[in-house]
């Protein structure tokens, strides 16, 4: 019988949640916004699909909006997690996957944003905000 040992240092929760993210895909680009859908998450990183043309390079960073509504924190209007980090791997489409998928290790956050926040976090992605890649 084989074991395979888990090397992570964080245990990772499997939740499908909508993503948002803003990225530079090279210096001379303006920044580029797509979607997708969260896979699974830990304290050090997530894993998310996207549907779309895009594809990205190890260590160029994304940040991210994620959709979750805190519903049990009572008068509370958090309803986003925001986070910087750099991608480690992506996975292009295959023919039997037609989604492609990213995985991020966090720079900065997960940080909990209000309604209020997530609009201020998007005006700032759209107008250049995000660093260029090195």
């Amino acid at each position: 019988m084989t074991f395979l040992l888990e090397r992570r240092r964080f245990n990772r929760i499997f939740v499908s949640l909508p993503v948002e993210f803003y990225a530079r895909l090279s210096d001379a680009e303006a920044p580029c916004q797509g979607q997708g859908c969260l896979r699974d998450i830990s304290l050090s990183g997530i894993y998310f699909h996207i549907v779309s043309d895009m594809s990205f390079q190890q260590g160029q960073i994304l940040s991210l909006s994620i959709f979750a509504p805190l519903q049990y924190l009572e008068g509370s209007d958090i309803s986003h997690l925001q986070a910087t980090g750099e991608v480690i791997r992506f996975d292009p489409p295959e023919p039997d996957r037609p989604q492609g998928g990213v995985a991020l290790n966090f720079l900065e956050g997960p940080t909990f944003l209000s309604k209020e926040d997530q609009e201020m976090f998007q005006g700032l992605n759209r107008s250049n905000h995000i660093p260029p890649q090195n």
